[in-house]
């Protein structure tokens, strides 16, 4: 009769550390998933800054050329609208940017959350396994 019991409570044991230890590799696969898409984003985040202030400069070139064809002089005015125009292009880049950084942040912060349910999955595992043994044993000396 007790070989059957410590059988049954092995077997208990030994799928209550098996969930555990696959809770914790899910969790970890999956954090590594968020993590991976986080730098996605940031990197997408920066291709799309440099194409902004690239074509802001751009477009402060073509204002410029603009303005001396129409025979304007590059001072005064004209200046502070291509200058205005370079700093727009700047702003919305670093804006993008930190947009980018931000989502990259959010992304290891969920990562760590979804590695700490993980954790707690397989201390709650072997805790469960623990109380198997323990209960079993108190049993067994009855």
């Amino acid at each position: 009769m007790s070989a059957i019991v410590i059988a049954g409570a092995l077997f208990s044991m030994a799928g209550s550390m098996s969930k555990g230890i696959s809770a914790l590799n899910e969790s970890t696969r999956l954090a590594n998933d968020v993590v991976s898409e986080g730098r996605t984003l940031q990197q997408e985040s920066l291709r799309t800054a440099a194409i902004i202030q690239e074509e802001g400069a751009k477009f402060a070139s073509a204002q410029s050329l603009q303005y001396i064809s129409s025979g304007v002089h590059i001072a005064g005015s004209a200046l502070i609208t291509i200058a205005q125009t370079k700093t727009y292009a700047k702003e919305e880049a670093d804006a993008v940017r930190a947009k980018g950084r931000a989502q990259l942040s959010l992304a290891y912060s969920k990562a760590t959350g979804v590695r700490n349910e993980g954790r707690a999955a397989l201390i709650s595992g072997m805790t469960e396994a623990a109380g198997t043994g323990i209960s079993t044993a108190a049993s067994l000396k009855k």
